[in-house]
């Protein structure tokens, strides 16, 4: 089993960083909790003031899909909503 890196790039809409930092750091304590979640890292992107970066790693592809598949990240996704404009995850290999 090898370990999954993704690396998520976050479009906020306009001016709604504030109001989504509440709700998207209630979200990472509980994902730290998750069974395989080995790190999780957000950063805020210092040329584009709109922009999040999460950083993640899990133990393994079984993990990963167990947590996209779970009560909290279902319920997530329509919170999510109302603050994202555009999300795209890149799976990564370590070298």
């Amino acid at each position: 089993m090898s370990k999954v890196y993704l690396f998520v790039e976050i479009n906020v809409k306009s001016g709604k960083i504030p109001e989504f930092l509440g709700p998207l750091q209630k979200h990472a304590a509980h994902m730290r909790t998750e069974d395989g979640l080995e790190v999780l890292d957000v950063f805020r992107d210092t040329q584009d003031a709109n922009k999040l970066c999460v950083w993640e790693v899990w133990r393994d592809r079984a993990s990963w899909d167990a947590h996209m598949e779970n009560d909290a990240s279902k319920a997530w996704r329509p919170v999510a909503a109302q603050y994202v404009d555009s999300e795209t995850i890149t799976i990564m290999d370590s070298i």
